[in-house]
């Protein structure tokens, strides 16, 4: 490898998301409620030769299934840089609230490389902060992230290298449900592994968020203390030749 990989301008990909969440609520008696739910995805993603990325939402499906489903933002998309560290520099141009709900997912599906591009037993680091929603909740978020490459390694499809991330974060937000006034605080960890191939594509992706978030209700004074898990598995295929944009 004589020079350093960056993602490949040019690039178009069926991005396939599957996200399963788990959420671990602790009521006022004390017992323990379990919520577990998943989402699938299929998104088209475009990168130019200036390293702008835009993606398009084409199909979403839940389980189990819930109101959304007969709103799906279809067609809603982001657009920016993949290697831009800002915490919105993925911006949803269209789709409305539910579209920003998956924002947090979208902007993790590229690694953020450092300009020349990665070899292999790289370390790097970003930080940043700024708008996020979380589910009901508009917060700000603070993040630090450390990156590290791997050696090249074979996969099915090619050789890659792997691109491993963690990332810790801090939010704060408000919002509201069933008439009631909310403000959240959270604490969370995502440690991922992109698979990055020699001509700058990303074939692959796991991630997996820990969180520890606490929920208010004003109104009330209760509290209710929420874990929640979730694992993203990624997958990249070239996209279909007969796919507009």
């Amino acid at each position: 490898m004589t020079g350093g990989i960056s993602l490949r301008g040019g690039w178009r990909a069926t991005v396939l998301v599957q996200r399963d969440d788990s959420i671990v609520l602790t009521l006022p008696s004390g017992d323990q409620q379990l919520q577990r739910f998943d989402r699938r995805a299929g998104i088209t993603l475009v990168m130019d030769g200036d390293g702008k990325v835009t993606l398009r939402l084409d199909s979403l499906t839940f389980r189990p299934r819930n109101a959304n489903d007969s709103v799906t933002p279809l067609g809603a998309t982001w657009a920016g840089r993949a290697d831009d560290a800002r915490v919105n520099a993925l911006r949803l141009t269209s789709g409305g609230d539910l579209a920003a709900e998956l924002t947090t997912v979208v902007r993790n599906l590229l690694p953020r490389l450092p300009a020349g591009g990665i070899r292999a037993r790289m370390t790097w680091t970003d930080s940043a902060s700024g708008a996020v929603r979380v589910n009901v909740f508009n917060a700000n978020e603070r993040r630090t992230v450390a990156w590290s490459s791997g050696s090249l390694s074979e996969r099915p499809g090619g050789r890659v290298l792997a691109v491993r991330m963690r990332e810790d974060f801090e939010q704060l937000g408000n919002g509201s449900q069933g008439g009631h006034k909310l403000t959240m605080t959270s604490q969370g960890r995502r440690i991922g592994t992109y698979y990055v191939t020699q001509d700058g594509r990303v074939s692959s992706a796991e991630l997996d968020d820990s969180v520890a978030m606490l929920i208010s209700i004003p109104t009330t004074k209760q509290v209710v203390p929420t874990m929640c898990y979730a694992r993203t598995s990624v997958r990249f295929l070239p996209a279909s030749p007969d796919q507009s944009d």
